[in-house]
């Protein structure tokens, strides 16, 4: 893949669980919906850049 990913933004097992913990549904949904829209983004760009013969 021509992107790197931003391993500082991916939510990590340690968050996940304090979010679970905190019964904090909306936020984890609002990150979880971020992130598929990062990687729907990257694989349009992919997608986008290929050419067909």
């Amino acid at each position: 893949m021509s992107h790197d990913l931003d391993l500082l933004g991916a939510i990590s097992e340690q968050m996940l669980s304090l979010f679970l913990e905190d019964n904090d549904l909306d936020t984890l949904t609002d990150v979880l919906v971020e992130a598929l829209e990062e990687a729907l983004a990257i694989l349009q760009d992919e997608i986008s850049g290929e050419t067909l013969h």
